[in-house]
């Protein structure tokens, strides 16, 4: 909406290559226009500063009054903008800044979980609500203290230098959720390499049933409930008092060594390390039953 003559308020200069942010700036200025403002453009360089401006003649305390309330305005739309509409695009321009060798599917992975993180989606003991209002408070603050002494907002500059903290944790986040995607990439190969160990050797028995002694051992028993006895697994036994192995990992071992047809862990439920199970379910997908049932090994 354009026009000229009348007293200009305020203006905001935004990258000319930017439209899409001058579209949103526009349908939210909605206010404004209901304050009398009309938005004259005007170019500089490449920049395009939108100019609101008062068609009519008021007197000097009638335009200080509506500097002020169009002030508010102003600064809760563009706080409102920076925190909802453009925080993907924030979070984009860091991982094409940054990460730009990984592939677009896991690029829309690091958005997606970055945002997540950013705003506390990921910690269950974290309210998502407050950390927004919390920003948005933050946002607006800033931009109330620069127009009270300000009749211009450069908005890209305004995030680089007002905003640096909030861009920090952006990309604090955006590295979070790259070390994430990493991690469980390295996890997923692992995974692929356990269960090749598993699908090149021959079952040293069809069953095994995974009972959870009272220290935190781990006993394998055969389809008749009898204790597996087998020299590998005494072997890697043994090596648990050489080496720092937990009992967690001899267990993974023993069962890759064993490569059963079938794995039921009994008493799963009591079991604290749930990435151990889940890893057992992984690497023998297809293979593995979790039971709630106690079962005693014969003699």
């Amino acid at each position: 909406m354009e026009g000229s003559g009348g007293m200009q308020l305020f203006s905001i200069g935004i990258d000319d290559k930017d439209l899409d942010l001058k579209d949103l700036i526009y349908k939210k200025s909605t206010v404004c226009w209901m304050e009398g403002l009309n938005i004259e453009e005007n170019r500089i360089g490449n920049l395009i500063f939108l100019n609101y401006r008062i068609g009519h003649t008021c007197s000097p305390s009638k335009v200080a009054k509506l500097k002020e309330r169009i002030k508010m305005i102003i600064a809760d739309m563009l706080a409102t903008i920076i925190l909802e509409d453009l925080q993907s695009s924030l979070v984009q321009k860091i991982i094409q800044e940054e990460y730009f060798y990984f592939d677009k599917e896991d690029q829309d992975r690091i958005l997606r979980d970055a945002l997540a993180i950013m705003w506390g989606g990921k910690n269950p003991i974290v309210d998502s609500e407050t950390i927004r209002e919390q920003w948005q408070f933050r946002v607006w603050d800033r931009l109330m203290d620069h127009l009270s002494t300000n009749d211009e907002l450069i908005f890209e500059g305004f995030i680089r230098f007002r905003l640096k903290d909030f861009m920090s944790e952006l990309e604090s986040a955006v590295d979070r959720a790259v070390d994430e995607l990493l991690i469980e990439n390295e996890y997923n190969e692992f995974i692929k390499l356990l269960q090749y160990f598993v699908e090149i050797q021959d079952p040293k028995v069809d069953e095994v049933h995974v009972v959870l002694q009272d220290d935190t051992r781990y006993v394998l028993l055969d389809s008749n409930l009898r204790v597996i006895h087998n020299e590998m697994l005494e072997q890697l036994a043994r090596e648990i008092s050489d080496k720092e192995i937990s009992h967690d990992d001899l267990l993974i071992s023993s069962l890759i060594t064993i490569a059963p047809c079938k794995i039921t862990i009994h008493e799963y439920d009591k079991i604290k390390n749930v990435e151990l199970l889940n890893t057992i379910n992984n690497v023998f997908s297809g293979k593995v039953i979790m039971s709630e049932e106690r079962i005693t090994p014969k003699k």
